[in-house]
């Protein structure tokens, strides 16, 4: 699962500069939750790497409203080519969703305590993604839904599913038009872990998307490192 992501301008201007050749377009925001817009990169008309800013929470062009009747904002991988809601987007519309980090949660007795995970480079990290159009006389909307996995072994102890990582050569396979769908999902949407990750318990003050600041992100205990496993 993937609920809550951190987009801290400063190792994402890294990984845009890389990227798209630009520093990260937004200011630093450590708590952005499902319905929030945020900046993805995907290929453009002409094959190059643009960035687009779209809401975190997948419409399908098909759909009759905007709304979050149904969660759409993870996609599990092992449903991409059959869901109806997302088996165009996989085939068509991928996209790679740049966050400095995310959130996950450990159920412990009543208690649901934070973890923060971020890459131990601490460079920004691509998560992979599909997206979709949606038009009516008044509005286009475009948004997209991160793409889940199941859990790699070494990160299991936090949740049961996560989101599916890649690194930047990775994340340019994802978004190229001339790839396979298919192959792209059995190279790239296992339990992975192609980049070594820390692992940070922080504060229940994540746990309202409502609050931000670089407190959401400050340790609370012992931080956990793992090294990248394919």
């Amino acid at each position: 699962m993937c609920g809550r992501v951190n987009v801290s301008s400063g190792p994402l201007t890294l990984l845009f500069m890389d990227m798209v050749g630009q520093p990260y377009p937004e200011s630093d925001r450590y708590n952005v939750a499902p319905t929030q817009s945020l900046p993805v990169l995907r290929s453009s008309e002409a094959g190059a790497i643009e960035s687009a800013t779209m809401r975190w929470w997948l419409t399908p062009f098909w759909s009759k409203e905007v709304s979050t009747r149904y969660s759409m904002f993870n996609a599990k991988a092992e449903t991409l080519d059959t869901s109806r809601a997302f088996k165009e987007p996989f085939m068509r519309r991928r996209c790679l969703v740049p966050v400095a980090g995310f959130y996950e949660w450990v159920k412990e007795a009543e208690r649901k305590l934070p973890y923060y995970i971020r890459p131990h480079a601490d460079d920004g990290l691509l998560l992979a993604g599909i997206w979709d159009r949606w038009c009516s006389d008044e509005e286009t909307v475009e948004s997209f839904a991160v793409v889940t996995t199941a859990v790699h072994d070494r990160l299991a102890f936090v949740h049961r599913r996560q989101p599916a990582m890649l690194t930047r050569a990775e994340g340019r396979r994802w978004i190229d038009a001339m790839e396979d769908p298919a192959q792209l999902r059995r190279d790239l949407l296992g339990p992975r872990l192609p980049v070594a990750l820390t692992v940070v318990p922080v504060s229940t003050h994540v746990n309202n998307a409502r609050n931000g600041g670089a407190r959401c992100i400050e340790p609370v205990g012992k931080v956990i490192e793992i090294e990248s496993q394919e």
